[in-house]
Order: C-alpha cells, then structure tokens, then sequence
C-alpha cells in the first residue's frame, strides 16, 4: 500500500510542478466593442445594415476595416446637405482613447451586401490601424424590428 502511494506521488509530481496555464493578459489599450446587431433589409437581396458601439482604449486608434463571412461590408455615414440625406462611404474612422462611437441609425452605420442565407448570429471582425482585431458577434433583425437592448458586456 505504501508503495503504491509513493508511485502515485512521484507520477503526480510533474503535474503539479507544472505553472498553470497563462491567460492572455486583456490589453487596456486596445478597443472594445458590444452591442452589434444587423438589420435585414425589407426587400430580399438588398444591403442589410450593420450597428455597433466602440469604445477606444488608452491609445487612440482608427477602424480601418470590418468583415464578415462571406459578405462584403463597408462603413458609411449619413449627412443632410441641403435638405437631403446622402450617405457616404468611409475608408475608417478614428477612435479616440477612451471615447464611444457608435454605429446607429440615422448616422455611420455598415452597409453588409451578399447576405444569402441569414443566420442568427453574424461575427464581424473589426480591424485597427494599430493592428489590433476584434470579433464581435452581430445579432440578425428582421426589417421591422427593434434594435435589441444594450448587452451588459463587451469584446476586448
């Protein structure tokens, strides 16, 4: 019996010698992002429309890109000229450290073009000028409905 207690010792002693593993440590200079949703178009085969928040870390950075599986978005923004709404494509936009933009309705939003078959969820992947990335998953609206209300977390 003794001896089968010292075998299992000494064989449970690497393990327990061994660090634990290390978590990727959350880097307070990156972006986060949350509350992302996409609203569908109300007639089939048209751009769906494309919502989130981003809040800068503690360096300010600029959203150069976002993507999707198999869909090509793009980032725009409304404005009234003349007493009439245009909307323009961006090449990025800043993100000031520690200050929120959003992406809503009525002002910069994404354009989502060749979203076939629509899933519940859609990732969409955020890339900075500073090389950073992050995914954030988008929940899918029909054409009518609301926006969903703000989740409690965000991605880093």
């Amino acid at each position: 019996m003794l001896r089968a207690f010292v075998a299992l010792a000494l064989l449970s002693a690497p393990a327990l010698a061994a660090p634990p593993p290390v978590k990727e440590a959350w880097d307070r200079n990156a972006p986060t992002a949350g509350h992302a949703w996409v609203r569908l178009n109300a007639v089939p085969g048209r751009p769906a429309a494309g919502y989130l928040t981003i809040t800068g870390g503690g360096q300010p950075d600029r959203l150069v890109a976002v993507t999707a599986p198999g869909v090509r978005v793009e980032m725009h923004t409304m404005a009234m000229a003349g007493g009439v709404m245009s909307m323009q494509k961006l090449d990025g936009l800043a993100v000031p450290a520690g200050a929120t933009i959003s992406f809503a309705p009525g002002g910069n939003h994404l354009m989502l073009f060749g979203l076939g078959q629509v899933p519940a969820s859609l990732p969409l992947t955020l890339k900075f000028a500073s090389g950073k990335s992050l995914v954030v998953p988008a929940q899918i609206r029909n054409a009518g409905d609301d926006a969903p209300p703000p989740a409690d977390h965000s991605v880093h």
